[in-house]
């Protein structure tokens, strides 16, 4: 009785999450379908990442972390009138579901600001609600004026930004790509970001050709 007692209860979190994937879903490709006219350096791995978003699957209960930064997304909740109506389409359907998401901060060695200001979760992937192995597409939020130390990894990676915020690329010059912009990293590129005098928060989507390693690992430093 009590293993069919928890068998219900995931099967009526699994319904109840995925009107909130389907929205996220949705908003995402209204931001993503748009800036295939303007991303000619990135339009393969763009026409992936909408390609792979567009075969859904069925959400799933994960097991649930609290968000250690919700007070972030509470103050973007103030704000967000004052953004593109494209960006607060895609901002509510994350604040929606940022309840069901299993929430990590990624582990840097003696950087204690770092670990303290920043969190991720993936909303689709190997560990997201929408459990898959070809996309991943996560979130950060990070508290203002912090860097997140660079890294690099093996898949290639579109981030959608949506708010203020700086990123490079190899130790380059840092540039800002505003609201609703797209940023480019290649197989392998070193890369960092960083928030200015407001929460950043931005998607990362990357499409996967074989299995990877999961973003919850150190950053060697």
């Amino acid at each position: 009785m009590a293993t069919m007692t928890l068998l219900q209860s995931n099967m009526t979190h699994q319904t109840n999450i995925q009107p909130k994937l389907d929205h996220f879903r949705k908003n995402l490709l209204a931001m993503l379908q748009p800036a295939r006219d303007v991303a000619s350096d990135r339009s393969e791995t763009l026409d992936k990442v909408i390609q792979r978003l567009s075969r859904h699957k069925e959400g799933v209960a994960q097991d649930k972390t609290a968000n250690p930064l919700c007070d972030v997304l509470q103050q973007l909740t103030k704000t967000i009138h004052k953004v593109p109506q494209r960006c607060q389409n895609i901002v509510t359907s994350i604040i929606d579901l940022q309840d069901d998401l299993p929430w990590y901060q990624r582990p840097v060695a003696n950087n204690p600001e770092f670990m303290a200001g920043h969190v991720n979760a993936q909303i689709i992937g190997p560990e997201g609600l929408e459990v898959r192995q070809d996309l991943i597409v996560g979130v950060t939020l990070m508290r203002p004026h912090l860097d997140y130390p660079d890294h690099q990894h093996e898949p290639e990676e579109l981030y959608l930004v949506l708010s203020d915020g700086r990123w490079r690329q190899t130790c380059g010059d840092w540039h800002t790509p505003g609201l609703g912009g797209l940023v480019y990293n290649p197989s392998d590129v070193m890369h960092g970001m960083k928030s200015l005098a407001t929460p950043l928060i931005a998607l990362w989507c990357l499409p996967l050709d074989k299995p990877f390693k999961p973003f919850s690992v150190a950053i060697k430093t």
